[in-house]
Protein backbone atom coordinates (compact mmCIF):
# COMPACT_ATOMS: atom_id res chain seq x y z
CA UNK A 1 0.00 0.00 0.00
CA UNK A 2 2.83 2.37 0.90
CA UNK A 3 4.54 1.68 -2.43
CA UNK A 4 1.29 2.40 -4.31
CA UNK A 5 0.81 5.65 -2.37
CA UNK A 6 4.35 6.81 -3.17
CA UNK A 7 3.85 5.98 -6.85
CA UNK A 8 0.63 8.01 -6.99
CA UNK A 9 2.28 10.88 -5.13
CA UNK A 10 5.21 10.92 -7.56
CA UNK A 11 2.86 10.85 -10.54
CA UNK A 12 0.89 13.78 -9.14
CA UNK A 13 4.08 15.76 -8.49
CA UNK A 14 5.22 15.21 -12.08
CA UNK A 15 1.84 16.37 -13.38
CA UNK A 16 1.89 19.50 -11.23
CA UNK A 17 5.42 20.31 -12.44
CA UNK A 18 4.39 19.77 -16.08
CA UNK A 19 1.35 21.99 -15.68
CA UNK A 20 3.57 24.72 -14.24
CA UNK A 21 5.57 24.89 -17.47
CA UNK A 22 4.36 26.69 -20.62
CA UNK A 23 4.63 25.14 -24.06
CA UNK A 24 7.66 25.85 -26.24
CA UNK A 25 5.42 27.82 -28.61
CA UNK A 26 4.26 30.03 -25.72
CA UNK A 27 7.84 30.72 -24.61
CA UNK A 28 8.86 31.62 -28.17
CA UNK A 29 5.80 33.84 -28.65
CA UNK A 30 6.66 35.71 -25.43
CA UNK A 31 10.24 36.14 -26.69
CA UNK A 32 9.04 37.74 -29.93
CA UNK A 33 6.65 39.99 -28.01
CA UNK A 34 9.54 41.04 -25.76
CA UNK A 35 11.82 42.07 -28.62
CA UNK A 36 9.15 43.97 -30.54
CA UNK A 37 6.89 41.49 -32.31
CA UNK A 38 6.97 39.09 -35.26
CA UNK A 39 5.55 41.73 -37.61
CA UNK A 40 8.57 43.97 -36.97
CA UNK A 41 10.96 41.05 -37.49
CA UNK A 42 9.25 40.08 -40.76
CA UNK A 43 9.99 43.56 -42.17
CA UNK A 44 13.73 42.84 -42.07
CA UNK A 45 14.93 41.80 -45.51
CA UNK A 46 18.64 41.98 -44.78
CA UNK A 47 20.84 42.82 -41.83
CA UNK A 48 24.55 43.65 -41.45
CA UNK A 49 25.99 43.49 -37.95
CA UNK A 50 29.55 44.60 -37.11
CA UNK A 51 31.01 43.80 -33.71
CA UNK A 52 34.31 43.65 -31.85
CA UNK A 53 35.36 40.79 -29.61
CA UNK A 54 37.87 40.72 -26.77
CA UNK A 55 39.76 37.54 -25.94
CA UNK A 56 43.07 36.51 -24.39
CA UNK A 57 44.65 36.74 -27.85
CA UNK A 58 43.51 40.26 -28.60
CA UNK A 59 40.72 42.09 -30.39
CA UNK A 60 38.79 40.57 -33.29
CA UNK A 61 36.28 42.20 -35.63
CA UNK A 62 33.30 40.26 -36.93
CA UNK A 63 30.95 41.17 -39.75
CA UNK A 64 27.75 39.17 -40.22
CA UNK A 65 25.52 39.70 -43.24
CA UNK A 66 22.06 38.12 -43.29
CA UNK A 67 19.59 38.01 -46.18
CA UNK A 68 16.39 36.59 -44.82
CA UNK A 69 15.11 34.00 -44.70
CA UNK A 70 18.04 31.70 -45.36
CA UNK A 71 21.37 33.26 -46.35
CA UNK A 72 24.31 34.64 -44.39
CA UNK A 73 28.04 35.32 -44.40
CA UNK A 74 30.18 35.56 -41.27
CA UNK A 75 33.71 36.97 -41.56
CA UNK A 76 36.18 37.29 -38.68
CA UNK A 77 39.21 39.60 -38.83
CA UNK A 78 42.22 40.15 -36.60
CA UNK A 79 44.84 42.83 -37.22
CA UNK A 80 43.09 43.59 -40.52
CA UNK A 81 43.42 40.02 -41.79
CA UNK A 82 40.57 37.57 -42.34
CA UNK A 83 41.15 34.58 -40.08
CA UNK A 84 37.91 32.64 -40.37
CA UNK A 85 34.39 32.72 -41.77
CA UNK A 86 31.40 30.81 -43.08
CA UNK A 87 28.87 31.21 -45.90
CA UNK A 88 25.40 29.71 -46.19
CA UNK A 89 23.43 30.09 -49.41
CA UNK A 90 20.23 28.46 -48.19
CA UNK A 91 21.37 25.00 -49.31
CA UNK A 92 25.11 24.64 -48.79
CA UNK A 93 27.43 25.86 -46.04
CA UNK A 94 31.15 26.41 -46.44
CA UNK A 95 33.57 27.30 -43.65
CA UNK A 96 36.93 28.88 -44.39
CA UNK A 97 40.02 27.45 -42.73
CA UNK A 98 41.53 29.14 -39.70
CA UNK A 99 44.38 31.24 -41.08
CA UNK A 100 46.19 32.09 -37.89
CA UNK A 101 46.55 35.39 -36.12
CA UNK A 102 48.94 36.76 -38.68
CA UNK A 103 46.78 35.91 -41.66
CA UNK A 104 49.20 33.47 -43.27
CA UNK A 105 49.19 29.70 -43.50
CA UNK A 106 46.47 27.85 -41.68
CA UNK A 107 44.23 24.87 -42.12
CA UNK A 108 42.82 23.58 -45.40
CA UNK A 109 39.15 24.60 -45.66
CA UNK A 110 36.76 21.64 -45.29
CA UNK A 111 34.41 20.88 -48.21
CA UNK A 112 30.92 22.42 -48.14
CA UNK A 113 28.16 20.54 -46.32
CA UNK A 114 24.60 20.24 -47.63
CA UNK A 115 21.19 18.95 -46.64
CA UNK A 116 20.16 18.48 -43.01
CA UNK A 117 23.72 18.92 -41.75
CA UNK A 118 24.00 22.35 -43.37
CA UNK A 119 20.56 23.35 -42.08
CA UNK A 120 21.34 22.28 -38.53
CA UNK A 121 24.54 24.33 -38.51
CA UNK A 122 22.90 27.33 -40.13
CA UNK A 123 19.89 27.61 -37.83
CA UNK A 124 22.16 27.93 -34.79
CA UNK A 125 23.92 30.95 -36.33
CA UNK A 126 20.89 32.89 -37.53
CA UNK A 127 19.35 35.96 -35.97
CA UNK A 128 15.70 35.34 -34.98
CA UNK A 129 16.16 31.63 -35.68
CA UNK A 130 12.88 30.90 -33.91
CA UNK A 131 11.06 32.34 -36.95
CA UNK A 132 12.34 29.44 -39.06
CA UNK A 133 12.06 26.42 -36.77
CA UNK A 134 9.09 25.00 -38.69
CA UNK A 135 10.62 25.36 -42.16
CA UNK A 136 13.96 23.99 -40.92
CA UNK A 137 12.33 21.02 -39.21
CA UNK A 138 13.44 21.99 -35.69
CA UNK A 139 11.48 20.37 -32.86
CA UNK A 140 11.21 22.25 -29.56
CA UNK A 141 9.99 21.46 -26.07
CA UNK A 142 10.27 22.97 -22.59
CA UNK A 143 12.20 20.62 -20.29
CA UNK A 144 12.30 22.68 -17.11
CA UNK A 145 13.46 25.83 -15.38
CA UNK A 146 17.02 26.77 -14.43
CA UNK A 147 18.74 29.77 -12.92
CA UNK A 148 20.70 31.91 -15.36
CA UNK A 149 22.55 34.33 -13.17
CA UNK A 150 20.11 35.40 -10.49
CA UNK A 151 16.94 34.85 -12.52
CA UNK A 152 14.92 31.82 -13.52
CA UNK A 153 14.74 30.84 -17.17
CA UNK A 154 12.74 28.30 -19.14
CA UNK A 155 14.99 25.67 -20.69
CA UNK A 156 14.03 24.67 -24.24
CA UNK A 157 15.43 21.55 -25.87
CA UNK A 158 15.83 22.05 -29.64
CA UNK A 159 16.35 19.12 -32.01
CA UNK A 160 17.48 19.78 -35.58
CA UNK A 161 16.50 17.70 -38.59
CA UNK A 162 19.81 15.80 -38.42
CA UNK A 163 19.18 14.81 -34.79
CA UNK A 164 21.60 17.25 -33.17
CA UNK A 165 20.39 18.97 -29.99
CA UNK A 166 20.99 22.22 -28.18
CA UNK A 167 19.32 24.13 -25.36
CA UNK A 168 18.15 27.74 -25.26
CA UNK A 169 17.15 29.60 -22.10
CA UNK A 170 14.47 32.32 -21.94
CA UNK A 171 14.06 34.60 -18.93
CA UNK A 172 10.79 33.72 -17.18
CA UNK A 173 9.95 37.35 -16.38
CA UNK A 174 11.10 39.29 -19.44
CA UNK A 175 10.79 36.57 -22.09
CA UNK A 176 14.20 37.43 -23.57
CA UNK A 177 16.64 34.72 -24.66
CA UNK A 178 19.54 34.81 -22.21
CA UNK A 179 21.69 31.74 -22.92
CA UNK A 180 22.34 28.96 -25.41
CA UNK A 181 24.16 25.68 -24.67
CA UNK A 182 25.37 22.99 -27.04
CA UNK A 183 27.94 20.22 -27.16
CA UNK A 184 30.09 20.03 -30.28
CA UNK A 185 32.21 17.22 -31.68
CA UNK A 186 35.70 18.17 -32.91
CA UNK A 187 38.84 16.23 -33.89
CA UNK A 188 40.05 16.92 -30.34
CA UNK A 189 36.88 15.55 -28.75
CA UNK A 190 33.65 17.04 -27.45
CA UNK A 191 33.43 20.52 -25.98
CA UNK A 192 30.69 22.69 -24.55
CA UNK A 193 29.60 25.89 -26.24
CA UNK A 194 27.91 28.38 -23.92
CA UNK A 195 26.71 31.75 -25.22
CA UNK A 196 25.18 34.41 -22.98
CA UNK A 197 23.02 37.24 -24.40
CA UNK A 198 22.79 40.54 -22.53
CA UNK A 199 22.27 44.29 -22.95
CA UNK A 200 19.26 44.10 -25.28
CA UNK A 201 18.67 47.41 -27.07
CA UNK A 202 17.29 49.01 -30.21
CA UNK A 203 19.79 50.24 -32.77
CA UNK A 204 19.14 53.00 -35.27
CA UNK A 205 16.86 51.78 -38.04
CA UNK A 206 15.60 48.84 -35.99
CA UNK A 207 12.16 48.47 -34.43
CA UNK A 208 13.24 45.50 -32.36
CA UNK A 209 15.65 44.67 -29.55
CA UNK A 210 18.79 42.64 -30.14
CA UNK A 211 21.48 41.65 -27.63
CA UNK A 212 24.28 44.20 -27.96
CA UNK A 213 26.60 42.01 -25.92
CA UNK A 214 27.33 38.29 -26.14
CA UNK A 215 29.80 36.23 -24.16
CA UNK A 216 30.96 32.92 -25.62
CA UNK A 217 33.00 30.18 -23.97
CA UNK A 218 36.09 29.39 -26.04
CA UNK A 219 37.99 26.64 -24.25
CA UNK A 220 41.66 27.46 -23.72
CA UNK A 221 41.12 30.97 -25.10
CA UNK A 222 38.77 31.70 -22.20
CA UNK A 223 35.57 33.66 -22.66
CA UNK A 224 35.14 35.87 -25.73
CA UNK A 225 32.96 38.94 -25.21
CA UNK A 226 31.48 40.57 -28.31
CA UNK A 227 29.97 44.06 -28.48
CA UNK A 228 27.86 45.22 -31.42
CA UNK A 229 29.37 48.41 -32.87
CA UNK A 230 27.05 49.07 -35.80
CA UNK A 231 23.97 47.65 -37.47
CA UNK A 232 22.52 48.25 -40.93
CA UNK A 233 19.02 47.20 -41.99
CA UNK A 234 17.55 46.62 -45.45
CA UNK A 235 20.49 47.87 -47.51
CA UNK A 236 19.60 45.73 -50.52
CA UNK A 237 21.95 42.77 -50.16
CA UNK A 238 21.70 40.46 -53.18
CA UNK A 239 21.54 36.68 -53.46
CA UNK A 240 24.74 36.81 -55.50
CA UNK A 241 26.54 38.09 -52.38
CA UNK A 242 26.03 34.67 -50.75
CA UNK A 243 27.34 32.22 -53.34
CA UNK A 244 29.05 29.10 -52.00
CA UNK A 245 31.77 28.09 -54.42
CA UNK A 246 32.56 24.38 -54.66
CA UNK A 247 36.23 23.76 -55.46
Amino acid sequence: MKKIFLTILSFCAINVFAQDLPTADAVIEKYFAAIGGKDAVSKIQDLTVSSTSESQRGTMETEIKFKFPDKFITTIFMNGNEINGSTYDGTKMKTSGFRGMGGGGGQTPPPPVEGSEAKSRAIKQMYFAEMFYTSYGVASKVVGKEKVGEKEAYKLELTASNGSKWFDYYDVESGLKVKSWSENETPRGKFESIVSFTDYKKFKGMEILIPAKTTRSAGQMGDITSQVQSLKVNKGLKDSDFVVKVD
